[in-house]
């Protein structure tokens, strides 16, 4: 079985931009590329810009699809069968030096939240393309400081049902009320705890996860913004555009043309 060694991956890369432990690969894929089992030597997260493939791990099989992210720990077996060509993916790799440097274990690059790193891979790439890459470090670093501070404890019970009612429900309109009652907890003690657990409010909170969902609407090119904001849950496509800018540093005209 093979292991892919820092900064090496199955496809070609186009673009590849090293920061002191981090890692950031712009992978393309136009022809066949070995189907067989293998792992990579750091903790690395693909997200899927074009084509994609049916993605295999030891126990569980899906469809790696465009806005998709994927994420893999150090020696983790898994293989790519079926890709697409051409396929694009931005490959977010992490080198042990970064956890070293910052006294991080490394079993904590598994419990960011999905929808954070999605976002932070965008606009990480799209610091590096403007050569802004000096930044990468602090908004990554910036992922880790949205962990509970509750050393030893986690998050509390009703905010971990209101993480999953957000993640599995993105698309409903939920208010503070609405929430509250469905966690059994009152309003002032969301509105004042939610910042200390996930260091933002609420609806900043939501927006990220809506922004994060439109990533494969936008890619689609026979769906306009228009129809992206309504769906998404953005009040109109001036508000969409706006909140997919600032989470990503792409306007969604210009991320679709990547």
């Amino acid at each position: 079985m093979d292991q892919l060694g820092t900064g090496a991956f199955l496809g070609v890369s186009k673009a590849n931009y090293h920061l002191s432990g981090i890692i950031l690969s712009e992978i393309v894929y136009n022809s066949r590329v070995s189907e067989e089992w293998h792992h990579h030597a750091n903790p690395h997260c693909s997200l899927i810009l074009e084509g994609g493939n049916l993605e295999h791990r030891q126990h569980r099989q899906q469809d790696a699809l465009p806005g998709q992210l994927l994420r893999y720990a150090a020696g983790e077996v898994h293989r790519n069968l079926h890709t697409l060509h051409p396929s694009r993916n931005l490959n977010l790799e992490l080198e042990p030096t970064f956890f070293k440097t910052y006294d991080l274990p490394e079993m904590t690059w598994e419990t960011i939240a999905e929808h954070d790193l999605q976002l932070a891979v965008l606009k990480l790439y799209h610091a590096c393309s403007m050569q802004e890459g000096t930044l990468a470090h602090t908004s990554l670093l910036s992922l880790w400081g949205q962990q509970p501070e509750r050393p030893g404890k986690g998050l509390p019970a009703w905010a971990v049902r209101i993480r999953e009612l957000l993640q599995d429900q993105w698309d409903t309109p939920f208010t503070l009320a609405s929430l509250s009652a469905q966690v059994g907890v009152h309003p002032v003690t969301v509105s004042r705890y939610f910042p200390l657990y996930f260091h933002c409010t609420l609806g900043e909170y939501l927006r990220k996860i809506k922004v994060a969902h439109s990533l494969a609407l936008v890619r689609n090119k026979e769906n306009s913004l228009t129809n992206i904001a309504l769906q998404c849950g953005f009040y109109d496509q001036s508000h969409f555009i706006r909140s997919f800018r600032l989470y990503t540093g792409y306007r969604p005209g210009v991320f679709r043309k990547l």
